[in-house]
């Protein structure tokens, strides 16, 4: 498949200059017409936007006019500069960066590392992360990294990327950090292995919420009782009126834990796998359900952003596939990240739900869990 960025560089870069073009035309527009007004301040903000905007946009065009080609195939990757069969690229992986917000990481850029001995004729990467690492006397990584694209320039789409590289580089794209999990190929079409006739199972964990909602509702009422009185005038039921400030707070509490817990009890810690996928829904929350085609690795550890010791079932989502918008995702070495379920909180634990992942899951799950006999 073959990939081009000019499409996206140039309208990006006219639409720039264009909007210099009009910034510099409304404010040339303005002065003709009313003078140059006394404070300059705001005159000032609109040239140095619209000559901002000229900049960026002139450097997006000329970036459009360089040569640039990408074709990933059953040979390899193809470059403008280079041709690299699979057995000269030691690994090809999308690496996300922290955006510095709450919102979804930035999108990723396209990273390849040779095989040993095989050198591109262009600059290897040399960023921030080696500096620091030779500062910090950490050895550096041995293999040499090149940053092919910003998938965001990608006139395609990630998602297209993703795939391809998921069909050709086998084993060698990397959609997990190394540290987590060795390599394997990602299947984009389902899940490797089928148990005919297994359907699909479920695992749900009811907890003490109900009992616990029980109590509150009635302990809810008993504190509501005085107010009604109060309201309704019952003579025979009034309580002194400095009780019913503590009564009306207690019976606000009570009423917010016994809709909580009524949540919980109705929506319980629930986990399902079958051929479609894999879902999975905390106490009360939203159900969060991956198809096996947005999965590319499934490993089971620590939480990704607070280790405790408790056994994640974690999923390395293919970079690119439309992901679950009720997901939390983390960042690991570049690699997005879901811990989508606490495995001790369901029904029989690791031991047993990880064999039936494993009998849908195929390889994606690295785990030393035997499959079922």
């Amino acid at each position: 498949m073959e990939f081009t960025i000019s499409r996206r560089l140039r309208r990006r870069g006219a639409g720039l200059v264009w909007a210099a073009v009009a910034g510099f035309a409304g404010l040339a527009a303005w002065v003709a017409a009313r003078g140059m007004p006394e404070g300059t301040a705001g005159p000032l903000c609109v040239l140095g936007l619209a000559v901002l905007c000229a900049i960026r946009g002139t450097a997006e065009l000329r970036r459009a006019r360089k040569p640039f080609r990408l074709r990933i195939d059953g040979f390899g990757m193809t470059l403008h500069d280079a041709e690299l069969s699979w057995e000269q690229i030691d690994a090809v992986a999308l690496h996300y960066r922290e955006s510095g917000e709450d919102s979804a990481p930035a999108k990723p850029r396209l990273v390849l590392w040779t095989a040993p001995g095989v050198k591109l004729p262009r600059k290897a990467d040399r960023g921030y992360e080696a500096w620091f690492a030779e500062a910090l006397g950490v050895p550096r990584e041995e293999r040499s990294r090149y940053t092919l694209l910003d998938t965001d320039d990608l006139d395609q789409g990630v998602t297209a990327l993703g795939a391809a590289l998921a069909e050709h580089g086998g084993a060698r794209f990397e959609t997990a950090p190394r540290s987590v999990r060795t390599p394997t190929p990602v299947t984009v079409s389902g899940p490797e292995r089928r148990v005919p006739g297994m359907p699909a199972q479920v695992f749900t964990a009811h907890g003490s919420a109900g009992p616990w909602a029980l109590l509150c509702l009635v302990a809810a009422l008993a504190c509501s009782e005085p107010l009604v009185a109060a309201v309704a005038g019952w003579w025979w039921a009034l309580v002194p009126v400095v009780l019913l400030g503590p009564s009306f707070a207690a019976a606000a509490a009570l009423w917010w834990a016994t809709a909580r817990l009524y949540g919980r009890w109705h929506r319980p810690r629930r986990f399902s796998v079958g051929p479609d996928g894999l879902a999975a829904q905390a106490p009360g929350g939203a159900e969060v359900r991956f198809s096996w085609a947005q999965v590319a690795a499934l490993t089971v550890g620590p939480h990704p952003s607070s280790p405790d010791g408790h056994d994640w079932l974690v999923i390395w989502p293919l970079p690119g596939a439309h992901l679950p918008p009720t997901a939390t995702f983390h960042l690991v070495d570049g690699h997005q990240s879901c811990p989508l379920t606490r495995l001790d909180l369901l029904p029989g634990g690791p031991a047993a739900i990880l064999p039936h992942v494993r009998a849908f899951a195929g390889e994606r799950l690295d785990s030393g869990f035997p499959p079922l006999p």
